[in-house]
């Protein structure tokens, strides 16, 4: 965590949309080649080693492009960054290849020339290996702790001050946490969003080592925008929505005259 205020400054942003446009382009591309490959009947001779020449081709270009994107996270998160946020990213990685990977299995039959049970049976399984791919995009699940999870660690509530999002990109979504560690110093750490909604102004509950406060192991929501009930409450009852009376702001206008 770091001391001072941290920003989601352009570069930042910059990176995170590339590693997005990348990520859902060319992994998912080379997961789509390397699946359709994989079932395309090969003889002897030059289609076999045209074969083996794409295949490589597709595995280099996966790994080349999951590599660069991984990197263009870590620099878009930097130094000061809540645990857990790569290892989603790259979980968002490997759901691309796999669904790369089932359109490459629904397009498979089409390229053999195959029986028409065999298209029932390549859509079927591609449909299954994108559905299962699809679940690393879903929101985290992390309950709201009463007390640390281990001895080495603090609870403390923190807060979203900045929010980037850019579904156009296809890339992640980064938020600015800000929380005081229980030496009461503030301190600050950018976060992939791993539950919506992670808009300024989320309230959730940050875990750190108790040794190294830096070290955040998790941010967890725990109450939305304008939410303005106690947490034990908004435990109990997560579903209901607070029904919080905003006063009006006075009458500028001058009265009229009748």
């Amino acid at each position: 965590m770091s001391l001072q205020p941290l920003r989601i400054t352009a570069g930042r942003k910059l990176a995170a949309g590339l590693a997005g446009i990348i990520t859902m382009s060319v992994t998912l591309t080379s997961g789509f080649a390397l699946a359709a490959l994989a079932f395309l009947p090969a003889g002897s001779g030059g289609l076999l080693s045209e074969k083996v020449l794409f295949s490589a081709l597709a595995v280099i270009a996966a790994l080349v492009s999951a590599t660069i994107s991984f990197l263009l996270v870590l620099a878009a998160l930097g130094r000061f960054r809540t645990g857990g946020s790569l290892s989603r990213f790259f979980r968002y990685q490997l759901a691309a290849l796999g669904a790369g990977g089932g359109l490459g299995l629904g397009f498979a039959p089409a390229m053999t020339d195959a029986a028409p049970v065999w298209w029932v049976v390549a859509i079927t399984a591609g449909l299954g290996l994108i559905a299962v791919s699809l679940l690393a995009f879903r929101k985290a699940r992390y309950p709201i702790l009463d007390r640390p999870p281990y001895r080495n660690t603090a609870l403390a509530e923190g807060s979203v001050i900045d929010h980037w999002s850019r579904a156009g990109t296809r890339g992640p979504s980064l938020t600015v946490i800000h929380f005081v560690d229980d030496k009461g110093r503030d301190r600050w750490a950018r976060h992939l969003v791993q539950q919506d909604p992670s808009m300024p102004g989320t309230r959730g509950q940050v875990v750190y080592d108790r040794h190294r406060p830096e070290r955040v192991r998790r941010f967890a929501v725990a109450q939305q925008l304008f939410d303005l009930r106690p947490p034990r409450e908004i435990r109990a009852n997560p579903d209901t929505s607070p029904h919080t009376a905003f006063p009006m702001p006075p009458d500028r206008r001058p009265p009229s005259r009748s």
